[in-house]
C-alpha cells in the first residue's frame, strides 16, 4: 500500500510550482501547455493505483471507467483550445475552481507520510473531485465553438447535483447551469430547444416532467405513466394501442433523440428505466420554467410556488399552503381560489408531508395525489405528521391517481376513500405499516391499477375486488387460509376478464390447487403472472409438518406405508419428497397426473408471455410448468425454493422462452447442454447462486447472451 503511494507521488519538480497565485488570470496557452497535461497526470497516476490495488473492485471499475472519459475529454479541449486566444477569463474561473484543495485529485495522491484519506470508501474519495472535474468539463464544452461542440456526450454518470448542497458560493454560481446566461446564449442549448421543438405536445409535456427529477436519477416507466396517466397527458387507448405502448413509443423518441438515457440491468434487451443527464436537465428546467410546467427558483430548485403551472410540490421542510403565504404574501382569499385550480401534488423529497393548513374542500380538481416514494431505495423514509388526512379525500371527486407508496404510519384505509369515484390507479406498495383495506373497495368502479405489493401486514383481501371489473394490474393479491371465508378468494376474482397482470402472495404449499389453477387458465386477457409462497403462516405450517413428521419418524418403521392421499410414503422417501410435496386429495392429484384436463388448460394458458415463481415449496415441478401448457410464454422466472428441475420436455414440444433467470435455486440440477436442448430460442439466460448447474457458459456476472445480440 505504502509503495504504491509512493509511487504515485512521483510528480515532476515543474508541477510543485506549477499553480500561479489564485487573483492572477490564467491564460489559454497556460491552460492548454501546462494544467490540461497536470490533470491528465493526475488521472493516469490515480487510474494506476486502482488498478494495482482495487482490482477486483466493482466500484474501482466503475471510477477508472469514469476517469478514462474525463481524461479522453481533456485530452479533446486541449486539442480545440490550441490556437485559441479567447474565452479566457471564463476558462481562468473554471480551472481556478479544480485548483481549490477540496476539489483536486491531488490530495489523494499525497505519500503515505501526509495522506490520511484512504482508509474511506473509494466513492467518499472520488466521485465528489470527479463530479466537479465533470461539471467543469461540460462548462468547458460550453465555450468551445459549434463544429467542435459535444452537445450531448454523456461522459459524467455521477449524481452531480449533489454538488451544489455544499457551502462554496464561488462554486454554486460558476457551475449553476440553470442561473447561466452562457449555458442558455449557448448553440448547445439553441440545439437543444430544435429538439424540443421537433416533439409532439404530448411528448413535450411527458419530456417536461423529468424536471421534477434530480439528475441521472433512475426512474421507472411505470411511476411516469401513472403520472401521465393521472393528469391525463396520455388518454385512454385509440386505434387499438394501450397506455403502456403509447408510452413505450414516446420514451423511444425521446430516447433517440438524446432526451433521456435507457438504463438496462446486466445486459438485459428490455429497458424498464431511463435517467436523464445533468445537461439536459438544466435545459428542460428552463423549457418548464418558461412554459409554466412547473415553478423553479433562480437556482433551478423546484419551489411550492403552483398559481400558474397548477402543480404543487412537495419540498423539504416546506408546507404547501404555510410557504405560499410567508414567501409570497398572498392572503388566505387567493390561496384559496389557486387551490381550487391545483390538478396535481407531488411529493419530490419530503419526509414529513404536512398538510394542517390544507383546505381539503377547495380540492376538488386535482387530478394526481403522489404522497409516495417516486424512486426504489426503500431506506428512504416517508411518515404522515397526521394520517387523519385521508378521511379528506372524500373531496377529490375528479382524483384518477394516488400514491401512497413506502408511507409509514398507515395502518388502515378508510371507506371514505371508496368515494374516488374517479380513480383508475391506487398505489399502496411497501406501506409497511398498512392492515386493513376498505371494505367498500367495490365503489371504485373505475379503477385500472391496484398495486397492495409489499404490505406484509395485510392478511386478508376484502370481497369488494372481485367486483372491480376494468381491473387490469393486481398486485399482492394474498392468498391464505380458505377457512377465512371473509376473504376474497382467487375462484372469486374469476370475473375480472380484463386482468392482464397478477401478482399472487400465499402462504399455502398446496397453492394452486386444482380449482385455483383452472381460475387462473380462465382470465384470457392475462399476460404476466407472478406467485409467491412465504410469510409467517406459511413457515409455521411448514414447521408444524416438519414436527408431526419427525414424530411420525420415531415411530417403529414398517415395510410401507400408505399416507392419506394414497400415496407410498416409503416410495416418497426414497424419492427425497416427503418434506416438500404437500397432502392433497387423491382427485387433486388424479388432476395434477390429470391428463384429462389438459386440452382446457393449454388453450386458456395461450395469452401468458411472463411466469415469474418465487420460492417454490417442492422439488419436483409442477405438472402445468410445460410448454404445451404454455405456448406463448417469452420470460421465466425461477427464483428461490426447492426445485430440483425443470421437468422433463418431450422431443417434439420445445420451450418459446427467450428469457430465463434463475435465481438462489441450491437444488436446481441442470447442464448446459439438456437446457439449450429445452429452450431452443433462448437469447438471454440469467444464473446467480444455483450451484448444482454446470457448464453454463456465463460472464463473472452470471449472464449468457446468445452470440449476435
Amino acid at each position: 500500500m505504502e509503495a504504491s503511494l509512493s509511487s504515485l507521488n512521483s510528480y515532476p519538480n515543474s508541477e510543485k510550482n506549477s499553480y500561479p497565485n489564485s487573483e492572477k488570470s490564467l491564460t489559454i496557452e497556460y491552460v492548454r501547455e501546462t494544467l490540461i497535461p497536470i490533470l491528465i497526470e493526475h488521472l493516469n497516476k490515480a487510474k494506476g493505483y486502482l488498478s494495482n490495488n482495487h482490482a477486483d473492485n466493482d466500484e474501482a471499475d466503475e471510477l477508472t471507467t469514469e476517469m478514462e472519459k474525463l481524461r479522453k475529454d481533456l485530452i479533446f479541449i486541449k486539442q480545440v483550445f490550441t490556437g485559441l486566444d479567447t474565452f479566457e477569463k471564463s476558462t481562468s474561473d473554471l480551472f481556478k475552481v479544480l485548483q481549490q484543495p477540496e476539489h483536486s485529485l491531488k490530495q489523494l495522491l499525497e505519500p503515505p507520510g501526509r495522506q490520511t484519506r484512504f482508509h474511506e470508501p473509494l466513492a467518499k474519495q472520488f466521485k465528489p473531485k470527479l463530479g466537479v472535474l465533470g461539471e467543469v468539463i461540460i462548462k468547458l464544452k460550453l465555450l468551445l465553438p459549434s463544429p467542435h461542440k459535444l452537445l450531448l456526450d454523456r461522459s459524467s454518470t455521477f449524481q452531480l447535483s449533489s454538488i451544489h448542497s455544499g457551502g462554496d458560493e464561488h462554486l454554486n454560481r460558476l457551475l449553476g447551469l440553470q442561473s447561466s446566461e452562457v449555458f442558455y446564449k449557448s448553440q448547445a442549448f439553441k440545439d437543444f430547444q430544435d429538439v424540443y421543438n421537433s416533439l409532439g405536445v404530448t411528448a413535450k409535456l411527458c419530456l417536461l416532467s423529468f424536471s421534477v427529477f434530480p439528475a441521472n436519477e433512475v426512474l421507472k416507466k411505470s411511476r411516469l405513466v401513472h403520472w401521465w396517466v393521472g393528469e391525463e397527458i396520455l388518454y385512454p387507448p385509440v386505434d387499438g394501442e394501450t397506455v403502456e405502448e403509447i408510452a413505450d413509443g414516446i420514451f423511444k423518441d425521446l430516447a433517440v433523440k438524446g432526451c433521456i438515457e435507457p438504463v438496462k440491468k446486466k445486459r438485459r434487451s428490455d429497458v424498464h428505466s431511463f435517467k436523464m443527464h445533468p445537461l439536459i436537465r438544466s435545459a428542460v428546467i428552463r423549457l418548464a420554467k418558461d412554459v409554466e410546467f412547473l415553478d423553479f427558483d433562480d437556482k433551478g430548485r423546484l419551489t411550492t410556488e403552483f398559481s400558474k403551472s397548477y402543480r404543487a410540490c412537495l419540498v423539504s421542510d416546506s408546507e404547501l399552503v404555510g410557504s405560499q403565504l410567508k414567501s409570497a404574501k398572498k392572503t388566505q382569499v387567493e390561496i384559496t381560489a389557486e387551490l381550487e385550480k391545483l390538478q396535481t401534488i407531488f411529493n419530490v423529497n419530503d419526509s414529513y408531508p404536512n398538510f394542517s393548513q390544507m383546505e381539503w374542500s377547495k380540492l376538488k380538481n386535482v387530478k394526481v395525489l403522489y404522497l409516495g416514494r417516486w424512486h426504489s431505495r426503500a431506506k428512504h423514509h416517508i411518515e404522515l405528521v397526521d394520517s387523519k388526512f385521508l378521511e379528506a379525500l372524500v373531496f377529490m371527486t375528479r382524483l384518477r391517481f394516488l400514491s401512497l407508496r413506502g408511507i409509514s404510519g398507515i395502518m388502515e384505509l378508510p371507506d371514505s376513500l371508496c368515494k374516488l369515484v374517479c380513480l383508475k390507479i391506487l398505489d399502496l406498495g411497501a406501506c409497511h405499516n398498512l392492515e386493513v383495506l376498505p371494505k367498500k373497495i367495490s365503489l371504485l368502479k373505475k379503477l385500472t391499477h391496484l398495486d397492495m405489493s409489499e404490505c406484509y401486514l395485510l392478511d386478508r383481501m376484502p370481497k369488494g375486488i372481485a367486483l372491480l371489473s376494468k381491473l387490469e394490474v393486481l398486485k399482492g393479491f394474498i392468498i391464505g387460509d380458505p377457512k377465512k371465508h371473509t376473504s376474497c378468494t382467487l375462484h372469486d376474482l374469476s370475473g375480472l376478464q380484463k386482468l392482464k397482470k397478477l401478482t399472487i402472495n400465499t402462504s399455502r404449499e398446496d397453492f394452486p390447487n386444482e380449482e385455483e389453477l383452472t381460475v387462473l387458465q380462465g382470465f384470457g386477457s392475462l399476460q404476466k403472472l407472478t406467485i409467491a409462497w412465504g410469510g409467517v403462516e406459511f413457515l409455521a405450517n411448514r414447521q408444524n409438518k416438519h414436527r408431526k413428521q419427525d414424530n411420525v419418524g420415531a415411530q417403529p418403521k414398517t415395510a410401507s406405508t400408505t399416507d392419506a392421499s394414497g400415496g407410498n410414503r416409503k416410495e416418497d422417501d426414497a424419492n427425497g419428497i416427503q418434506n416438500h410435496v404437500p397432502k392433497t386429495p387423491a382427485r387433486s392429484l388424479t388432476f395434477k397426473r390429470g391428463a384429462i384436463l389438459a386440452p382446457r388448460i393449454r388453450e386458456h394458458f395461450e395469452a401468458l408471455e411472463k411466469l415469474d415463481l418465487q420460492c417454490y415449496p417442492h422439488m419436483k415441478a409442477p405438472t402445468w410448468l410445460t410448454p404445451g401448457m404454455l405456448k406463448k410464454l417469452e420470460k421465466l422466472y425461477i427464483r428461490g425454493g426447492q426445485l430440483q428441475s425443470l421437468g422433463q420436455v418431450q422431443e417434439s414440444d420445445k420451450w418459446t422462452v427467450e428469457i430465463l433467470r434463475l435465481k438462489f435455486l441450491r437444488e436446481l440440477k441442470m447442464d448446459w447442454n439438456d437446457l439449450q436442448s429445452a429452450f431452443p430460442k433462448l437469447n438471454y439466460v440469467e444464473k446467480f447462486r444455483c450451484p448444482k448447474t454446470t457448464f453454463f457458459p456465463c460472464d463473472e456476472t452470471g449472464v449468457w447472451l446468445k452470440p449476435g445480440n
